[in-house]
């Protein structure tokens, strides 16, 4: 068992600060987790933050569902890495194009969605869920995906998180 952590942005690079990424209004998702099958994950923590407050509050949900969204970035055992111990084993999720990923992409389906989470958020939230109060994904025959879901009502920068530990 160890805790992951994906991010809706690239590593930084250089000497630089990878920025995060930029929301136009309307809803879409921010980092999606692959979950294979017959494996299951606890989500541990969630958070949002963004550059700038806006008049309405941006509503966040955390969600899973059988319906990939395939137009994000592709996360890599590279850019998840285990917390807290360099010793973990990479993560097993799948990863690639429609599999575990980030980006501002459009909400294609809610094909057998249900809600882990769902809130309006301020410019900046973190939430840590109390020890045995875990959302549980997966330990289905069918993979299941995780997706970090944000509607903002402005464009702007936002930078998401999504902590996990693997069974």
């Amino acid at each position: 068992m160890g805790l992951y952590r994906a991010d809706n942005a690239a590593l930084s690079t250089g000497v630089a600060v990878g920025a995060g990424t930029s929301y136009t209004t309307g809803a879409k998702v921010a980092i999606q987790l692959n979950v294979p099958d017959n494996m299951t994950i606890y989500i541990t923590e969630i958070g949002w933050s963004q550059d700038v407050a806006t008049a309405t509050n941006t509503l966040m949900e955390l969600a899973t569902t059988d319906a990939a969204t395939t137009s994000l970035t592709t996360h890599t055992t590279t850019t998840i890495k285990p917390l807290l111990n360099n010793q973990n084993a990479a993560s097993r999720l799948t990863m690639g194009t429609g599999a575990t990923g980030y980006g501002a992409a459009t909400i294609i389906t809610n094909t057998t969605l249900r809600t882990l989470h769902k809130l309006y958020v301020p410019q900046t939230y973190v939430y840590t869920y109390p020890l045995g109060t875990y959302p549980v994904v997966g330990n289905a025959t069918a993979e299941s995906f995780v997706q970090l879901r944000v509607n903002t009502t402005a464009t702007v920068n936002g930078y998401c998180w999504i902590v996990w530990d693997e069974e």
